[in-house]
């Protein structure tokens, strides 16, 4: 059943110092799919993953997620919700450092009754030989697929991305990007990532545009692996 926005509004502030930050957004994101959000420091991409997520409320609108209306349960609904149905992946990578790689996978499981094997992920994201290494013995993208690895144990059905690869350089940027790509196909999970980088859209089946909160273009698309993208576009 996917993801339906309809007429989302989000404003922060009051008065004159009053900021409309979403403005009547309304996209539709098939189960499966794998989404990139565009647009400039401000155009509301951060805002939207927030409310698409149920992290922050909105002002006027409806979403659902798989058929549940999310902007209209209460706080301990929602939480249960995410807790259940939504992984996050953050710039910042959020391990905990006196937790192996395998512990840090294994607690994003524990939030549900039948999650995926640690030992299995950790494989599927290149990091099975460092299963037992510390945080601080990885790099910054083994430490981001580890954080890919916990946010998938649980089995969302949405997996959203904050700028994944913000804080990586572009070999290690395309190596999380390819990750994201791979998990997206193999368990199907439908992946919503937000980003400044306009090469980063090749990757998607769907490119949302975002300026001033509102929706320039959703456009489908013909993904090309992450490999295959120029950086720097």
């Amino acid at each position: 059943m996917g993801i339906i926005l309809k007429n989302v509004t989000k404003t922060y502030g009051e008065g004159d110092v009053k900021t409309t930050a979403l403005d009547g957004v309304s996209i539709e994101i098939d189960d499966g799919a794998f989404v990139v959000v565009l647009g400039p420091s401000g155009s509301g991409k951060s805002t939207l993953l927030n409310v698409m997520s149920g992290l922050d409320t909105l002002d006027e609108g409806e979403i659902t997620i798989d058929g549940a209306r999310i902007d209209t349960m209460k706080d301990n609904a929602l939480t249960a919700f995410r807790r259940k149905h939504v992984g996050f992946v953050f710039q910042q990578y959020n391990l905990l450092h006196t937790l192996t790689a395998k512990e840090n996978v294994d607690i994003g499981g524990r939030l549900v009754d039948e999650p995926h094997d640690s030992e299995r992920l950790l494989d599927d994201v290149g990091l099975a030989k460092h299963k037992t290494k510390y945080p601080f013995q990885l790099s910054g993208g083994e430490q981001q697929r580890v954080s890919i690895a916990r946010a998938l144990a649980k089995r969302p059905k949405v997996l959203f991305c904050d700028e994944p690869t913000g804080a990586l350089d572009e070999e290690m940027g395309k190596a999380v990007l390819g990750i994201l790509q791979r998990l997206n196909e193999k368990h199907g999970t439908t992946v919503v990532l937000i980003t400044h980088n306009a090469a980063i859209a090749r990757l998607a089946h769907i490119i949302v545009r975002l300026n001033s909160g509102k929706v320039v273009s959703v456009k489908a698309n013909r993904p090309v692996s992450a490999e295959d993208i120029s950086w720097g576009e």
